[in-house]
């Protein structure tokens, strides 16, 4: 007995069955025609609204719907570039991660995949654990879905912790076509509904000769995609869903490359960036674009009351720029390089006053916190940890104290927050949240943060690291006042 045809599955199937592009008043109307019996305005408003979020469909704007396998019948045969690198040909091993961006479905997770060889033989898998800093880079583009989540915890050493990750095999096929660092592996689409690739080896002077019909492509691309972005609904779209409809607009002459690589696409991109999506994943958008603010910035005259009580109290008390998280993140990245001399760090923190307290006993009380914090600080340093987590704080350290030091120059140049332009202010307060948000999650060495948060950290350091540079080229360079 065949399973009673619901209102939600009868949806389901007509999103299926799409070959064309429709509208929500389409939809609706299709709806109404197969139910044929009556359907509350409210569920045929929510069916309406889930045509949005699907994951085969895609709209430009909140009206219009392209399915995906309407843009799979014209560009499902062209191939996506995979380019080897050392520690894949070191391990004889590949991970697909963002790299099979768009053509992964958001219907499987990343082990579920089949990798067919030459012969169409399945390749096989495994799961298998590998350090985290080797492995994160190739998904840092990646999707919840398709990001791994399994972490094997080293409790005696937590810089040998690793990130488990499906692995497939490659010694066969890099023994028998002689691939070596920089080849190619080509993946075609077979079927994007049960995730089966094929694998095609290629060696990476064959692909020299298509540069420029690649560059001509990812400069159109780019273009529509400037274009694309200024919709709203276009722009917070993931990466996957802007680049098949960029793909399935794009002029098949342009289309008819040896591969399509989103890394190499990202790398050529001038106008547009990635950013995080709120569902995880990246997406584009236009490295112009301003965001209304949403803040106000009042300064606060630095006349502190004498508070005796924790750090965060007393940095409050101060006005300082920096709570305690923030304060301990910086003391691991200062005292464990070489690169920082802790009196000059201090200097920039606390703005080199002479009377920074306001009495004895709030200087003393502070003392004693700190000479703690160091104490325990010193004694964590010994033990290893994670490189790509250390990496991340000692980044996102370098922004914390190169604003801080925006700050004390404008002070000694008796210009106010108030008195920037106001992309300046944004800006600022831009990095300034990332920051904080950041040093938050790393100020406690014991605690490894989840994966979730490093993926999307690392993506947004990626974007903020080039704005941080710009917004001192502006402040110390081009205020008018140095």
């Amino acid at each position: 007995m065949s399973p009673k045809l619901t209102l939600q599955k009868l949806a389901e199937n007509l999103i299926r069955e799409s070959s064309a592009s429709f509208t929500a008043e389409d939809f609706e109307k299709r709806i109404q025609e197969k139910w044929q019996r009556e359907i509350s305005t409210s569920t045929l408003k929510q069916l309406k609204k889930k045509l949005s979020y699907h994951h085969h469909l895609i709209g430009t704007d909140s009206n219009e719907f392209l399915p995906v396998q309407v843009i799979l019948q014209k560009i499902g045969n062209l191939p996506l570039s995979i380019r080897l690198g050392k520690f894949e040909i070191e391990n004889k091993v590949f991970f697909p991660g963002h790299r099979l961006i768009p053509f992964v479905s958001n219907g499987k997770s990343e082990p579920d995949l089949t990798f067919l060889d030459p012969e169409g033989k399945e390749i096989s898998k495994e799961k298998q654990p590998f350090p985290i800093e080797d492995i994160i880079r190739y998904y840092q583009y990646s999707g919840p879905i398709h990001f791994p989540d399994e972490i094997k915890v080293n409790d005696w050493v937590p810089g040998k912790s690793a990130l488990i990750v499906t692995a497939w095999d490659l010694s066969q096929i890099i023994r028998q076509h002689k691939l070596k660092e920089g080849d190619v592996l080509l993946i075609n689409l077979v079927d994007y509904e049960k995730g089966i690739f094929s694998i095609q080896p290629c060696h990476k002077n064959d692909l020299h000769l298509a540069r420029l019909k690649m560059r001509s492509l990812f400069t159109s691309m780019e273009a529509t995609l400037s274009r694309l972005c200024d919709n709203d609904s276009f722009c917070s779209a993931g990466l996957e869903k802007q680049l098949l409809y960029t793909l399935y607009h794009t002029d098949e002459t342009l289309l008819r490359v040896p591969a399509f690589s989103l890394t190499d696409f990202l790398e050529s991109l001038t106008e547009l960036e990635v950013a995080t999506c709120e569902e995880g994943g990246g997406k584009l958008v236009p490295v112009w674009k301003n965001h209304p603010s949403q803040f106000i910035c009042e300064e606060k005259p630095r006349v502190p009351r004498g508070e005796t009580g924790s750090l965060d109290k007393i940095f409050r008390d101060l006005s300082q720029a920096f709570n305690r998280d923030e304060f301990v993140a910086i003391l691991y990245t200062v005292m464990g390089s070489d690169a920082y001399k802790l009196e000059l760090v201090f200097n920039t923190l606390f703005g080199g006053e002479g009377k920074l307290f306001r009495n004895q006993k709030q200087h003393e009380v502070f003392y004693s916190h700190l000479r703690r914090l160091l104490k325990k600080i010193c004694t964590e340093l010994k033990n290893p940890e994670p490189k790509v987590i250390a990496t991340l704080r000692d980044q996102t350290v370098g922004i914390k104290l190169s604003l801080i030091g925006v700050l004390r120059f404008l002070e000694e140049n008796e210009v106010g927050l108030k008195d920037l332009p106001p992309d300046l202010l944004e800006k600022i307060h831009d990095l300034d949240h990332f920051c904080r948000e950041t040093l938050t999650r790393l100020a406690d060495r014991s605690q490894i943060p989840d994966l979730k948060f490093i993926h999307d950290a690392r993506l947004a350091i990626k974007i903020i690291l080039p704005h941080a540079a710009s917004l001192e080229e502006e402040i110390y360079y081009q205020l008018g006042f140095y």
